[in-house]
């Protein structure tokens, strides 16, 4: 018998079909669509036609938090959300120049970040290499606060920003950007994928990722597609 664990409000996989989910996508988009579907389900939205859980997370499209591929688009970001607060650009610019995870960007405390080359929240952590541009920007803005303090932290609470409160902050910057595909894992997304644009380096990538294999790696930033276009403009018999 296969037996099935419950993830979440209501959503149930074997450990088979879960495994074979992350083959396919990755931990955080597996997470990513597992969230999906239990809020469906909670809302009573999930498509009827579907047997299980494994056949609708495996079906779900894309959600519109793929990579900012267009340099110009970052550009505009970058300017709606230095207009808006310095906090708020920081997060993006960290975001899109380290790869880190949400939930790791927004647990980052200023001794996480000052006067270091790498950024790593613990021990067996991941190892994220500050570039030498963002290490001045890392010293400006740290400048006035404690070691202990949060890198971004609520202005009502004092405590560190959520996940949800940064979803609202860049989906708002892109509608006025006018840019459309945004969400948490967009900055995570656009790191990806303009480094691997510059070095084709898979493998750091799937290593700093946590991927089962570079495929897996290429699909997440948006980049198997175009790669394949690419050949076949070069392709002739």
């Amino acid at each position: 018998m296969d037996f099935k664990k419950k993830y979440g409000y209501s959503v149930y996989l074997s450990d088979k079909e879960k495994g074979s989910l992350l083959n396919r996508f990755g931990t955080e988009e597996t997470k990513a669509r597992i969230v999906r579907l239990n809020q469906m389900k909670e809302n009573e939205k999930r498509a009827l036609q579907m047997k299980s859980d494994y056949q609708a997370i495996g079906a779900m499209g894309e959600r519109g938090s793929g990579p900012l591929k267009n340099p110009e688009d970052i550009k505009k970001m970058k300017k709606v959300l230095a207009e808006s607060s310095e906090r708020d650009y920081f997060i993006f610019l960290i975001g899109i120049n380290t790869g880190m995870k949400t939930k790791e960007l927004l647990n980052l405390k200023v001794k996480h970040i000052r006067d270091k080359r790498f950024i790593k929240l613990t021990p067996d952590g991941a190892e994220y290499p500050i570039n030498k541009n963002l290490k001045s920007r890392i010293f400006e803005y740290t400048a006035s606060m404690t070691d202990e303090e949060f890198l971004f932290s609520s202005r009502k609470t004092g405590q560190a920003l959520q996940r949800d409160r940064v979803h609202k902050i860049l989906k708002k910057a892109g509608e006025e950007a006018g840019v459309t595909i945004t969400g948490t894992h967009t900055m995570r997304k656009t790191f990806g994928y303009h480094f691997f644009k510059q070095y084709e380096d898979a493998a750091f990538l799937q290593k700093l990722f946590h991927h089962s294999s570079q495929s897996v790696t290429l699909r997440y930033i948006g980049i198997t597609d175009e790669k394949l276009k690419d050949a076949m403009d070069e392709f002739s018999l």
